[in-house]
């Protein structure tokens, strides 16, 4: 049995009730070679993630882009029904092309299909936190910002940030 581990001091995320350890799990590496496609090795990425949470993991970031859904549907996999204390924290503002490249995607229906993306392959029916991916690949385009959530009220992330990483 997995001991739980020193994760840091708590955060909350600002203008929210979210409260996380400053040490989560980045989950971009569970997909396949250069974050593209499916790992070498499924039980073992399930594994990871699943010992993560009884280490006291209680935010996972990812992203759909990541795989592409392949990261998404293995944390799926591993771990949903979601334990009720775990902050999923996801991006979106990209896409993988066919060839593994990383491209922008940050109009707005992109972003729109981006959060349907990562609601239909973590089988949530709303996001706890969405973050805007915009540095690295481009700006935003003119109105992508402004992006409603998608049209179902349930579906709104409970919170949202820019970030260029």
């Amino acid at each position: 049995m997995t001991q739980q581990t020193n994760l840091g001091s708590a955060f909350t995320f600002p203008g929210t009730s979210m409260t996380v350890h400053r040490m989560g799990y980045g989950a971009m590496q569970l997909a396949g070679p250069h974050v593209f496609g499916p790992p070498k090795d499924m039980n073992t990425a399930i594994a990871v993630l699943r010992e993560a949470i009884a280490a006291g993991v209680n935010h996972i970031d990812t992203s759909d882009f990541y795989g592409p859904h392949v990261t998404n549907q293995i944390i799926k996999q591993a771990l949903h029904p979601y334990p009720d204390r775990l902050i999923i924290v996801t991006k979106v503002g990209a896409r993988r092309g066919a060839d593994a490249s990383w491209n922008p995607a940050l109009s707005r229906q992109d972003i729109i299909d981006a959060v349907h993306d990562n609601l239909r392959n973590l089988a949530l029916d709303k996001l706890d936190i969405v973050n805007l991916r915009v540095g690295g690949l481009a700006g935003p385009t003119k109105g992508s910002i402004e992006a409603p959530s998608p049209s179902s009220p349930n579906s709104k992330p409970r919170a949202s940030s820019a970030t260029s990483a």
